[in-house]
């Protein structure tokens, strides 16, 4: 097998750019040059800044935006999978906005049968289904859907905005006290619901996490699903070596 001159070239200055990044000579959220401007100095083709380029945008590392240019993605947000965090505390431990976009608010009087199991729910009773987009600096983060059970929450729709964190709203006004959260992490491709709603590209890379919130006393509390764009998150957790028992 033989390496062709010209991917050695582009991996040569995608590795370049990328290691000015990591080092901070290029930050987080600067507008790198134009590919003329990148060609002159690298002097090299054209076609070998943009293959270098659409690498960087494959892994997330910068963002091209239509009108403005290309720039370094700012910091990706830490999942920590140790304790419970909401999505507005993870966006201002890294020093973003957090805000959502509604896209709708419904009061059901059924849902699937998976999610009344996992609420359990009695026959007809009335739960929320909150659908948001979550952002950090207007950026969209991912795309959430949550399933509470109205007589958790009444009027719950009354005090949901933009700028509103439900984790807040849980334990400073219906002082709901939340312990454990179980959930489930799969790695998929954004269909075109998804697409669409985070303005995603064909076959982008999504991390769907679900599962369900209990309060102290066992009851549960909420259902969630939300995909997160893949190349903006990073999840962690510390493990032991083996289970408690077996020490």
């Amino acid at each position: 097998m033989t390496t062709n001159k010209n991917d050695f070239i582009y991996m040569k200055i995608y590795h370049d750019l990328q290691e000015k990044i990591k080092t901070n000579e290029i930050k987080r959220g600067e507008k790198l040059p134009t590919e003329n401007e990148l060609k002159d100095q690298y002097n090299v083709s054209r076609d070998s800044i943009r293959k270098a380029l659409t690498k960087l945008e494959n892994n997330g590392t910068i963002i091209r935006r239509a009108g403005s240019g290309t720039f370094v993605t700012s910091e990706i947000a830490d999942y920590s999978l140790s304790y419970q965090e909401s999505f507005t505390e993870q966006m201002i431990k890294i020093g973003k906005k957090p805000s959502s976009d509604i896209l709708a608010i419904e009061i059901l009087n059924d849902c699937e049968k998976d999610i009344a199991a996992e609420l359990a729910l009695e026959p007809d009773e009335r739960v929320y289904k909150i659908c948001r987009v979550r952002k950090a600096d207007g950026e969209p983060m991912a795309l959430e859907i949550v399933f509470v059970p109205q007589k958790l929450v009444p009027n719950l729709h009354t005090f949901l905005y933009e700028e509103t964190s439900l984790y807040q709203l849980y334990e400073d006004r219906y002082q709901l006290k939340m312990k454990d959260l179980e959930v489930h992490i799969q790695a998929e491709l954004a269909d075109k619901v998804v697409q669409k709603k985070l303005k995603l590209k064909e076959n982008t890379p999504i991390l769907k996490i679900s599962g369900t919130m209990k309060l102290e006393n066992h009851q549960p509390h909420y259902y969630f699903v939300c995909y997160h764009i893949g190349t903006k998150y990073t999840f962690s957790t510390r493990l032991p070596r083996k289970k408690k028992d077996e020490f």
